[in-house]
């Protein structure tokens, strides 16, 4: 049963834009608990060196975290989705702003090019930010 729950996670995390080996350590340690790297490895037969690096991106992404036990590293799964979802809208709100206001800078003739552009990503940017949504959904 677990590996059915873990297999879904893993998918909804590559959907979500994780690698492979990203989504299935997250979810591994997501229905597992805490473990080491080793264990990690071991379980899905990754090499070690690519665990780690797999662990350390998404620790700088902030879905893992961990702590010192016993001279030992423990991951452990972020499993506060609604702040993961949160973090990556923002970060997406924030991208989509910026490339709007490189569109607004260019000169007339490329900005015009790019304006039906501009004004989907704006709306874009107002549904996200729940400004879009119909009355009974927000």
């Amino acid at each position: 049963m677990s590996e059915k729950i873990r297999k879904k996670l893993s998918n909804v995390l590559k959907e979500w834009g994780l690698g492979e080996a990203e989504a299935e350590i997250f979810a591994t340690l997501a229905t597992s608990g805490g473990l080491t790297a080793k264990e990690i490895s071991d379980e899905l037969g990754y090499a070690y060196s690519t665990t780690i690096n797999c662990l350390n991106n998404l620790r700088r992404m902030g879905y893992v975290e961990r702590s010192k036990e016993k001279r030992k590293f423990i991951y452990f799964a972020n499993t506060d989705f609604a702040g993961l979802v949160e973090r990556e809208i923002k970060k997406m709100t924030s991208s989509l702003k910026e490339i709007v206001r490189e569109i607004h800078k260019l000169e007339d003739r490329y900005r015009n090019k790019l304006k039906e552009l501009a004004v989907r990503i704006e709306k874009a940017i107002k549904y996200i930010e729940g400004k879009g949504l119909p009355e009974g959904l927000k």
